[in-house]
């Protein structure tokens, strides 16, 4: 997708909490639920449970439309952790303020919009995997002999 700037982003993302707002998906990372192409409606919501598939505005400034694993806080502000659903590793957390809203409609498959418990089960388990790891490659370093 072309790059946003933060402070279009910001009008979207309060846009999103009124009503729902269109956006055109490039990509083919979470096919065959989402096509590269597609124009999904999201909507902004206060929480989003693991397997909702949420729109976040990258650093580098583009938009895109993974599968949320999970949130964690760190240096007291709310990180979200995503992932494509065809990538074999999550992209890196972004902060409350760079999450738009989820998909809640448009051309798509239904299972983005009513997320099978199978699907947010997976989500809460990478994100649980994506943890231990962290933990034990922490632990690695910080070993000594």
């Amino acid at each position: 997708m072309a790059s946003v700037s933060d402070r279009v982003v910001s009008a979207l993302r309060e846009w999103a909490a009124e009503t729902p707002i269109a956006v055109r998906i490039q990509g083919d990372c979470m096919a065959p639920l989402l096509k590269s192409g597609a124009t999904v409606r999201i909507m902004r919501q206060r929480f989003y449970p693991p397997g909702d598939v949420v729109v976040v505005h990258t650093t580098d400034g583009r938009l895109l439309a993974h599968r949320l694993l999970g949130c964690y806080r760190r240096q007291r502000q709310w990180r979200w952790l995503t992932q494509a659903d065809s990538a074999l590793w999550p992209d890196g957390a972004v902060p409350t303020e760079r999450v738009l809203g989820k998909v809640y409609g448009g051309e798509c498959s239904p299972l983005l919009v009513r997320v099978p418990l199978t699907h947010r089960l997976k989500a809460l388990l990478r994100f649980l995997l994506f943890g231990f790891f962290v933990l034990i490659s922490y632990g690695l370093r910080t070993r000594r002999p």
